[in-house]
């Protein structure tokens, strides 16, 4: 026999106070919202430990924090006076969830069923309501909290730049602005995400790259190159506004890598912002002054402008690139008098078209070689090769064989094997005639043997330009002539900024050279300048062979030391797996059943 339960207070006032927090109006106090290692946990203090019968009622309030927060623990606080805890882990949660009609979405976080769908306007609603908490987060300093309620609004609107703008500045401002995030104790969790980004982008699914980097950047928001993976795949999501911010906090954070200007500064022009886009160009030629195509975009971005501003690009025709002063006024009968119902003349006036006006600017000038080569850069924008190639030709005899206008001839003449090389692969992927898999090699070979030529004539003119040397080298790896490779590759590994590349592509010279010892030299100097977040491939590229060359000249130890590197970061690289538990005797594979 059960006793007899004590009667309540009757005091309405009193009942107020003894009202069991499961029972009352107001939720319970969020004391601490922490996030480590892809778990969100949501502390939530209670003035009383909840009773037997009415804990379920309770876990349901925390079931709702839950879900408005994205997290997926729950730890509620006993009141002071008592050591114990109560903690719900997601098994826990997950079964009185579905009890209480409630599920888990993909990121294990509880969400009601009726959830609103990608494109279910109602999205925007419910981002406004957690960015309403999360400013009001701000105010307390409550950056933990702020962090969850931005994510929550970036994933339910990923498109919206001015969410991940405040999610990156409360990250920061969680750290205390110290540029490195959580330092050395998160190196180890952003390996294993940098991991799973390669992974994503390999397989192209730039949503998942979206998610990882994000996770990420909550570890490290400083990381230049988790930042320019969100950029990539923003661009590919066609989200401009948000891979604008992501490049540009990228060029912040690593203001010496020409790859994030550069891929910067084409969102720019995707954009339509110019001038924004050959400021950012500038800067890459003030960090490679050799690099000639940074300075081609520059004037390439200037005659953009002019021309978006014209509205040629749009246009199909001269009547639509009228402005809107032209559209509203009225014609009157003298205006179709003089056209008689069709254009007067196939002339254009002044402005009307960029390809005209450099015409007439020719006809004017017949002497003047930029107007030659500005009209060549406008052909070779909108991708007519011929008449680029046409135009150039004619520049070259007027400027006396100019070298400079020579090597832009050479360029679009590169472009047009190229192109017709893409044009052969379309058509290849369509039917399975060998004879034109065969024109298809022929033209890469043409191709291959064409770039020897122009680099080897440019090696001579630029000297001193390292990169030029790296990629004839590379070139000529390509048709295995490794004794002309090797000396362009050693001086070019004299650059610093091609230093790791050239030690490896010089390594595997002496590998296919049957020069082993030398191969492993290299090859040790390489490993050592290849970072994994800088350049992926190389990095996983570089530990193999130097593994492979370790396997055949009998160091066993050393080679599964770099097998292991590979691994850390790609488990299904080339045969790497393979080979390392052929060294280990196969016991790895038996080892967990």
């Amino acid at each position: 026999m059960l006793p007899p339960v004590p009667q309540k207070a009757t005091d309405p006032a009193r009942r107020s106070r003894n009202r069991h927090p499961a029972q009352s109006r107001d939720p319970p106090d969020v004391v601490q919202c922490i996030t480590e290692g892809g778990m969100t946990t949501l502390s939530i203090a209670c003035p009383r430990s909840p009773p037997g019968r009415a804990s379920f009622a309770f876990r349901g309030r925390i079931l709702i924090f839950l879900r408005i927060c994205g997290a997926t623990r729950g730890v509620a606080h006993c009141p002071s006076g008592f050591q114990s805890m109560k903690t719900w882990g997601r098994g826990a949660i997950e079964s009185r969830a579905s009890a209480a009609g409630l599920g888990f979405d993909k990121d294990h976080a509880v969400s009601d069923d009726k959830k609103p769908s990608a494109g279910d306007p109602s999205r925007n609603k419910w981002a406004a309501d957690n960015y309403r908490r999360g400013v009001e987060a701000i105010e307390k300093k409550n950056w933990d909290l702020a962090i969850e309620m931005f994510t929550t609004c970036c994933k339910l609107v990923t498109d919206n730049v001015v969410y991940r703008q405040l999610l990156r500045q409360t990250t920061r401002k969680k750290y205390n602005d110290n540029g490195t995030g959580a330092g050395m104790f998160g190196k180890a969790k952003l390996m294993g995400i940098r991991s799973r980004v390669s992974t994503a982008k390999k397989k192209a699914d730039w949503a998942e790259v979206d998610r990882v980097t994000e996770e990420g950047l909550l570890i490290n928001p400083w990381d230049a190159h988790l930042l320019a993976d969100l950029g990539e795949a923003h661009v590919h999501l066609k989200s401009l506004d948000v891979a604008k911010e992501a490049y540009r906090l990228a060029c912040m954070s690593d203001k010496t890598n020409k790859d994030f200007h550069r891929h910067l500064a084409e969102v720019l022009k995707d954009k339509a912002e110019f001038d924004e886009a050959a400021k950012v160009w500038e800067q890459v030629y003030k960090l490679d002054p050799l690099d000639g195509d940074a300075r081609s975009q520059i004037a390439s971005m200037h005659a953009l402008k002019t021309t978006h501003k014209g509205g040629y690009d749009a246009a199909e025709s001269t009547r639509d690139v009228a402005t809107d002063t032209d559209k509203d006024k009225k014609r009157t009968a003298y205006d179709d008098y003089q056209t008689g119902g069709m254009t007067q003349s196939k002339g254009l006036a002044p402005g009307e078209s960029m390809e005209n006006d450099l015409r007439q600017a020719i006809r004017k000038e017949p002497e003047n070689v930029a107007n030659y080569t500005k009209l060549a850069s406008y052909f070779r924008k909108n991708k007519k090769l011929e008449d680029a190639y046409e135009t150039l030709s004619t520049a070259l005899q007027v400027s006396g064989n100019s070298a400079d206008v020579r090597e832009l001839l050479e360029d679009v003449e590169l472009d047009r094997m190229k192109f017709n090389i893409d044009l052969g692969k379309e058509k290849a992927s369509r039917t399975n005639d060998p004879k034109i898999r065969e024109n298809l090699a022929a033209l890469a070979q043409e191709l291959l043997k064409r770039e020897i030529e122009i680099l080897s004539a440019r090696v001579e003119r630029y000297p001193q330009d390292m990169s030029r040397k790296y990629e004839l080298a590379i070139r000529f790896m390509r048709v295995q002539k490794w004794v002309q490779a090797i000396p362009l590759l050693q001086r070019a590994g004299q650059d610093p900024r091609l230093k790791g590349k050239a030690l490896l592509a010089l390594g595997r010279c002496f590998i296919y050279d049957k020069k082993l010892p030398l191969a492993r030299g290299q090859l040790e100097r390489a490993v050592p300048e290849l970072e994994f977040n800088v350049d992926p491939e190389a990095y996983k590229e570089g530990h193999y062979w130097l593994g492979r060359v370790l396997e055949e000249l009998g160091d066993r130890a050393g080679a599964e030391t770099h097998y292991g590197d590979v691994l850390v970061v790609d488990y299904e690289y080339k045969d790497t797996r393979d080979r390392l538990e052929k060294l280990q005797g196969g016991a790895s594979a038996n080892a967990i059943e």
